[in-house]
């Protein structure tokens, strides 16, 4: 049996540290991208994304059109991966409320509503991020997902923390300030969604 002194020991084990820690800068940088990629068209990060997708997605040689690849993503097998993430919602600590409404929007989706989907999850959403707030008066969301940004642990999960930052872009992109009086956005927009500005015209990718 092979016998190593201390020493020897000691230097495999600052040689797997070292590989280790370039291995997390290297996909936190990759996280970096994928983020920053996603959200130019207006999606956020999956929870559930697989390191192959992340490096995947952070190839622009490989992958040139975000949005149809979220497309496929989302659709592919005959919706598995928007089943999953319906089934974990429903079954999420969220207030039942919201899990009759996500329910509802669900139906509608696959009923070719999405008009009504898109009204029902901006309510569903402002209601989990209302979790995170004690003062349940303040009805700033863009501040919750900035606050777990800033105070999220240095010792966390990487994708979690990226998960994170691609929550907050999202939310920022969805409740940017518009002026009525101009053209309605292309990315869809809180306000005209609810201040009932919107001309409705939302297809199935939005």
């Amino acid at each position: 049996m092979l016998e190593l002194s201390s020493e020897q020991l000691k230097e495999i084990r600052e040689t797997l540290d070292n590989e280790v820690e370039e291995s997390l800068k290297l996909l936190d940088d990759t996280l970096n991208v994928v983020v920053n990629k996603l959200a130019e068209e207006g999606w956020a990060l999956p929870c559930e994304f697989g390191i192959y997708l992340i490096y995947r997605m952070a190839d622009s040689d490989e992958i040139k059109d975000v949005n149809a690849f979220m497309k496929w993503y989302y659709s592919e097998h005959e919706y598995f991966h928007t089943k999953n993430m319906v089934y974990y919602i429903k079954n999420a600590s969220i207030r039942e409320g919201l899990k009759v409404l996500f329910d509802e929007c669900w139906k509608a989706f696959q009923s070719g509503l999405y008009a009504v989907c898109a009204n029902s999850l901006i309510s569903i959403i402002e209601g989990i991020l209302s979790e995170y707030k004690k003062n349940k008066n303040d009805i700033r969301m863009m501040k919750v997902c900035q606050k777990k940004v800033d105070t999220f642990s240095t010792e966390g999960s990487i994708i979690e923390k990226h998960v994170w930052i691609s929550y907050n872009m999202f939310i920022r992109k969805l409740y940017v300030k518009s002026d009525f009086t101009s053209i309605e956005p292309g990315e869809i927009n809180r306000h005209w969604l609810l201040h009932g500005r919107s001309n409705y015209e939302i297809e199935e990718i939005d």
